[in-house]
């Protein structure tokens, strides 16, 4: 039970690890900024502009400058979790499973990546237009509206590339594989899935990434590869990302969001359902679930 809790304790500061490299980052280029506007102030309010102007422009800029802060700690968060393995002499492509799939696997992941994006729109627009969770709503909107600032193919770059990987590096290569060391895969992948809704910080993300997480943790362990899981939260997170762009907050009616839904499941379950049967010779020496009861 010791080493479990270890185990445990270990994923956790890895997130943490993550966590801090985001602030950092946010926090010096918003320091940098901050020098900027200082030195160009006394310019700019010759020429007319009030301090509360230059205050509002910065603050704009900051947060414009979101996805560029997000594409940089996601680069820095590959290279020291890649850094951390090499000190202690791990192979990390072999642990964490950076090793090539079948094909048949990357486009079941790219279907099933698309069905997830269906059936969280779906499902999320049926409950805000109920008027359920309203503040949640609200507050995740806010979160999320500084990433849609700007260019869309820098957006796409971060949203739809980079974190996707440095996430699946994270949550479905270091922290997965942290816990199977010491628990059941069964619990591996509902741990490594709460942390990851944990991690965006707020509850209506936090809901539908854990639902995520199970999907991503569960074809990652069928596969033995972590590319499947790269390749379903890219795309998941990319058909967002397009569609926010080109619609906006309106994606259709109730109809349309029932139908989102519905094919969504259909899909995933289905999906699900291909991987698991291509790949049963991945699960034998694992499907026993050794260990669970010891959990208990």
């Amino acid at each position: 039970m010791k080493e479990k809790f270890k185990a445990f304790f270990a994923s956790i500061g890895y997130l943490f690890l993550t966590i801090l490299i985001q602030l950092v980052v946010s926090i010096v280029g918003g320091i940098a900024i901050g020098f900027y506007y200082a030195i160009n102030g006394v310019i700019q309010m010759e020429n007319g502009l009030t301090l509360e102007y230059e205050i509002d422009s910065m603050l704009n800029s900051i947060l414009s400058l979101t996805n560029i802060f997000l594409l940089i700690s996601s680069v820095i968060t590959i290279l020291a979790l890649i850094l951390i393995y090499k000190i202690k002499r791990r192979n990390y492509k072999e642990e964490l499973q950076i090793s090539k799939t079948k094909s048949v696997n990357i486009f079941y992941a790219i279907i099933l990546g698309l069905c997830c994006w269906l059936f969280n729109s779906g499902v999320l627009s049926l409950v805000e237009e109920a008027g359920l969770f309203s503040s949640q709503f609200e507050y995740m909107n806010d979160i999320l509206a500084p990433i849609s600032q700007g260019s869309i193919l820098i957006s796409m770059l971060t949203v739809g590339i980079v974190a996707p990987i440095a996430e699946e590096f994270l949550f479905r290569g270091v922290i997965y594989n942290t816990l199977k060391r010491k628990i059941s895969i069964k619990w591996t992948i509902i741990i490594q899935a709460i942390l990851f809704g944990a991690f965006h910080g707020n509850l209506v993300q936090g809901i539908y990434a854990t639902l995520l997480g199970i999907v991503f943790g569960y074809v990652t362990y069928k596969t033995k590869s972590l590319w499947p899981a790269i390749i379903m939260h890219m795309v998941n997170n990319l058909t967002a990302n397009i569609a926010s762009f080109i619609l906006g907050d309106y994606l259709g009616g109730t109809l349309l969001y029932i139908i989102f839904t519905v094919i969504g499941t259909i899909g995933m379950v289905l999906l699900i359902f291909l991987i698991r049967k291509s790949n049963t010779n991945n699960e034998e020496k694992i499907m026993n679930f050794e260990g669970f009861n010891n959990l208990n």
